[in-house]
């Protein structure tokens, strides 16, 4: 993977000839995901006035042309642009091609987006229309009597309009305007039964409506719903101040009194206030089904609603006893994560747990807020062993299934190493001894006085004592350091094991295998001769646990993994029908392993 990431790099760099080159490369090496081709629009409900966005997606394809749009007399359609990425997963390459369209409706009513037809290959693949509920009109009378549109207007939308107790509902803020706006201000009323949070705020654009261009500033929120019933939004409130067009058509004044007069060579122009008022909306919620006493034991006090995953990370290379291991459990969801204070772990209770405060991140993701928030946990080892951790459990409700799943991480898995250290923690404390004679009304004592010790005798410097007068304490470390360099040379070339030929180990002693526990002896020996921190004696899960952390080629520490799991199995499981054949095919795998691991 290291390599196909440099060459993508380079492709990026370098000119198109060679760039090419390189990408087929990348195509040949990985494989292509399958072709398919979706549609979506945004929003999914709306009125006659609003602006919706058509986005096809073909996924998998090198590329593709333009898709062919037919049957568009429900909308006014102009193509935005295409958007193109690619990435690479597990070897797999994966690209999205988008072509984004806008769609302006024609009248109201249940309308329908154009048939999409994409050609790809030579295969023609189409999408499904979809389906969009378009209301009247629902601009208020123009505030300022114009009659060529209004001059500014406000609209709230939500989306969807239906959601289930807890989901996400988009709600969007529209603010359009032509003229400049000074001393703006938005009401807030208070939204009962919902909490919110800011996806976007402050968002710019240019719209037309009703073939005019307006200047959009949009306020984007997700509301979650805190109960089951009808939510009324209230409609929201603009206050501001717009240039005053009939003071600006006044005709010259000639009065140095009035006030025109002055603004007319200061170039200073009359603001008048304006008011204008949103729509309001109201928001269906349905409630949530019941859960199960073992669904509750795993989900927060309210019920995680939308997509939600969870994942653990942690490292996975041994410790000693009185050293901590940090454990990190990362939660994604479209939903409300506020609830979830925490993530239960089956800790042993060898193990002191320290948990820190959880990390929240918050993202924007096809529209909607995605909060992501971490738990981390410090774990202080006080006794040796392979430890296993089951892996952490959330339940959360499902809104394309309508039910309750629940998602799990996999399994902690690490060995420590070390002396016990529970034992010196349980050392009860000594209680000072009290003299029966003394009372409870003894005064405070006092310090004993110092004792006389006996005149002091002189002796003579002795060999020691005159060469140290004359040699330097530096110089004296600097030999005893060297003097100890070479005893610990001298040790090690001494205990030195010869090195053994790993062409005679793979070629003559795995011959001599002829039954699965010889073959186990056999990669125990090879694995306790070539990594460290582990010997013949180790249990299985050691092994692995070091394989996994000693080696840099993962492809073959799980290769040697797998072997360790097999011969596990044949071992202490169900024996196969024919051993012989199955000692076979596991030295076959070894001599492969062994291959490999000698390069």
């Amino acid at each position: 993977m290291n390599v196909v990431r440099y060459l993508a790099t380079v492709a990026t760099r370098a000119p198109l000839w060679l760039a090419t080159t390189i990408v087929f490369f990348l195509t040949a090496s990985v494989g292509i995901a399958e072709v398919s081709v979706n549609s979506e629009i945004s929003p999914k409900s709306g009125h006659v006035d609003d602006l919706f966005l058509f986005t096809v997606t073909i996924e998998g394809a090198r590329n593709a042309p333009p898709p062919a749009l037919t049957d568009d007399s429900d909308f006014e359609v102009s193509l935005l642009g295409p958007r193109t990425s690619i990435s690479i997963v597990n070897g797999v390459m994966n690209s999205r091609i988008s072509y984004v369209y806008h769609l302006t409706p024609r009248r109201e009513g249940n309308l329908r987006t154009p048939k999409a037809t994409v050609t790809v290959e030579g295969k023609a693949m189409a999408v499904i229309p979809l389906e969009v509920p378009v209301g009247a009109s629902h601009l208020k009378n123009n505030p300022t009597g114009k009659q060529d549109g209004d001059l500014l207007f406000l609209r709230q939308t939500v989306s969807p309009t239906s959601a289930y107790e807890g989901q996400q509902v988009v709600h969007t803020l529209s603010l359009y305007t032509r003229v400049d706006l000074s001393e703006l201000a938005i009401e807030e009323p208070t939204n009962d039964g919902v909490w919110q949070e800011t996806i976007a705020d402050n968002q710019r654009s240019i719209r037309a409506v009703n073939r005019i261009d307006y200047t959009s500033v949009e306020s984007i929120k997700a509301l979650f719903p805190l109960r089951s019933g009808s939510i009324s939004i209230p409609a929201r409130k603009l206050k501001a101040k717009i240039p005053d067009q009939r003071a600006i058509d006044n005709s010259f004044s000639f009065d140095p009194f009035s006030d025109h007069f002055f603004q007319q060579f200061l170039n200073r122009t009359e603001l008048k206030p304006v008011s204008v008022t949103s729509n309001e909306l109201t928001l269906d919620v349905k409630p949530l089904p019941p859960m199960t006493d073992e669904q509750r034991r795993s989900s927060p006090p309210v019920a995680i609603v939308g997509p939600t995953s969870i994942r653990v990370d942690y490292p996975l290379e041994a410790v000693n006893t009185g050293e901590t291991k940090t454990i990190s459990v990362e939660v994604t969801s479209e939903g409300n994560l506020n609830t979830l204070k925490t993530i239960p772990l089956n800790v042993p209770p060898r193990f002191k747990v320290y948990e820190e405060r959880p990390e929240v991140k918050t993202d924007r993701r096809n529209g909607k807020l995605v909060t992501r928030k971490t738990f981390t946990y410090s774990l202080l080892s006080l006794s040796p062993g392979l430890t296993r951790i089951p892996g952490a459990k959330l339940t959360y409700f499902n809104t394309q299934t309508d039910s309750y799943e629940t998602i799990s991480t996999s399994d902690v898995a690490f060995p420590v190493r070390g002396q016990d250290l529970s034992a010196s923690n349980a050392q009860p404390a000594t209680a000072p001894q009290v003299q029966d004679n003394q009372s409870s009304t003894a005064t405070v004592p006092t310090m004993q006085p110092l004792p006389i010790a006996p005149p002091l005798d002189y002796a003579e410097p002795g060999i020691i004592e005159r060469v140290s007068s004359y040699v330097s304490v530096q110089l004296a470390l600097l030999v005893l350091a060297t003097v100890c360099g070479v005893g610990c040379i001298a040790l090690v070339a001494t205990h030195k094991k010869p090195a053994r030929d790993s062409k005679e180990v793979s070629a003559t002693a795995l011959n001599d295998v002829t039954s699965i526990k010889d073959l186990e002896a056999f990669v125990r020996h090879i694995i306790a001769s070539k990594l460290s921190r582990v010997s013949e004696n180790s249990t299985m899960d050691e092994l692995r646990s070091r394989v996994t952390a000693a080696l840099p080629d993962k492809n073959l520490a799980l290769s040697i993994s797998s072997l360790l799991d097999d011969i596990e199995v044949f071992s202490y499981g169900r024996h196969p029908a024919d051993a012989d054949g199955a000692v076979q095919t596991l030295k076959e795998r070894l001599a492969l392993i062994l291959m490999q691991w000698r390069r």
